[in-house]
């Protein structure tokens, strides 16, 4: 029933020359730049290989024993396709997606901003944690990365720091 409305309004939206629901609703104008989660992936994919050896002579059901092995794999790929690491840039706020959910921070608690060839680092004012982003570890594009932080540093009087 909400498909089918969507799909109704869209188009009397656009006779009218007006952006769908969708574009209006995710039109904060923010960058997002992804990266990839590797080191995590690569862990429990060796969990379910390790898995598939240690347990391959016990007395077992068999079904369990490709099941244990298979699950670490599967979350592996999960983790390494669909949990990407994230920086999101908008108007006056940053976010990231963290291990406990997506996080979101205004310009106002951003205390510094480190930026060097491999790294980027921000440093909070609410408490003493950093976000960082390598390029080794996230794989992320930190020549993109530090261009934008640049302009919002300079937006918002975020003090800024190149190594």
């Amino acid at each position: 029933m909400v498909k089918k409305n969507t799909k109704v309004v869209n188009k009397s939206r656009a006779k009218h020359g007006k952006p769908t629901i969708s574009q209006t609703v995710s039109s904060d104008d923010s960058v997002t730049i992804k990266g990839r989660n590797w080191t995590l992936s690569l862990f429990l994919f060796c969990v379910g290989i390790f898995c598939f050896i240690a347990f391959q002579n016990t007395n077992q059901d068999e079904y369990l024993y490709w099941l244990t092995g298979g699950s670490y794999m599967l979350l592996s790929l999960f983790m390494f396709g669909v949990r990407r690491p994230q920086l999101k840039i908008g108007k006056d706020f940053l976010g990231s997606r963290r291990f406990t959910g997506d996080k979101r921070v205004p310009a106002s608690d951003i205390k510094e901003i480190a930026l060097s060839s491999d790294a980027v680092i921000i440093s909070l004012k609410s408490s003493k944690i950093r976000w960082s982003f390598t390029r080794f570890y996230h794989r992320m594009d930190i020549s993109a990365m530090s261009e934008r932080l640049k302009e919002f540093a300079a937006n918002h009087a975020v003090p800024l720091k190149v190594e």
